[in-house]
Parts: structure tokens; C-alpha cells; sequence
């Protein structure tokens, strides 16, 4: 496991998977247009060997890019989870927009699984858990911690 490497693309002509680990124990997966079987598919052999030679992880799903994706593509991602299920310490998605996320699909992944369609608490949860992901993904620094007051001559 190496959260200092770069995160890894796969595509095909329909859509797009970005993964990788976002810091020591957190597995990230951003998914974009249409996630066909064959992109699933390979996603999940990814996904596999990462989960086989790590400690348990924290994994974080980001489908708010995601317009469709064939069942194929989740049953690869949810014969995964089943088969290592001791490995995934946790387990957020971020809903796609228009998307539910069945309760049965929740069943099956176990517990804990977050879902959520906010994704200021999806982000707000994956900094915490890894700051590291904030340089990795491009996210401007939290300005909050500026003073309201400006400064006076």
C-alpha cells in the first residue's frame, strides 16, 4: 500500500473509474459517466488486490459524476466486499444524482456502510479520516479558519 503514489485511471469509451489510496488505510474510487460491465469489472480486480495485501481499510465510493452503470459492474464490486468483508473496516458512497442505493445493496455490503447523497458530509468525513486526500484530489483549503475581521490601519 502506498498512499503516496498517484491515483490510478481506467476507462473505456462510456465512462471512467479514479482510484487509489488517499492515505495510510483509506481506499478511494471516483466513477464518471456510465460505468459499463467491463470497467466494473476491472475496477473490482483492482479493488481486490489492493483489499488482499492491506490491513483493513476504510473505503470511500464518490458516484456523484455517474449517470448509469450496468449491474454487471456492481455485482463485480459486491462479490468483492462478500468475499473479504473482514478487510473493509468501512465502507461511504456518495450517491449519484437521481441514483438510490437499495437498502438490499446496503444488506449485502454490511455494516458499517454509510450512503449518503450530501457531498459536503462525503468529503467532510473523507478529509477527516484522510487528510492527505484533500492535495490528492485538488480541494482548495478550508477557509473558514480566516478572520471575519479585516485587518485595520
Amino acid at each position: 500500500m502506498s498512499y503516496s503514489a498517484p491515483l490510478e485511471l481506467l476507462t473505456d469509451a462510456l465512462g471512467s473509474v479514479t482510484f487509489g489510496w488517499m492515505d495510510e488505510g483509506v481506499y478511494y474510487a471516483r466513477f464518471s459517466h456510465c460505468l459499463s460491465a467491463r470497467l466494473g469489472e476491472a475496477f473490482a480486480a483492482r479493488l481486490r488486490s489492493a483489499v488482499q495485501g492491506s490491513a483493513p481499510i476504510k473505503y470511500y465510493g464518490d458516484a456523484r459524476a455517474l449517470e448509469s452503470y450496468d449491474l454487471l459492474a456492481r455485482s463485480a464490486f459486491v462479490r468483492v466486499v462478500s468475499e473479504h468483508r473482514r478487510r473493509f473496516e468501512s465502507i461511504t458512497l456518495l450517491a449519484w444524482s437521481g441514483g438510490e442505493v437499495s437498502d438490499v445493496l446496503v444488506r449485502t455490503l454490511g455494516q458499517p456502510t454509510i450512503v449518503t447523497s450530501d457531498a459536503i458530509d462525503f468529503e467532510t468525513s473523507l478529509f477527516a479520516t484522510a487528510p492527505r486526500a484533500r492535495y490528492k484530489l485538488g480541494a482548495k483549503t478550508d477557509t473558514r479558519a480566516r478572520s471575519r475581521w479585516p485587518l485595520r490601519r
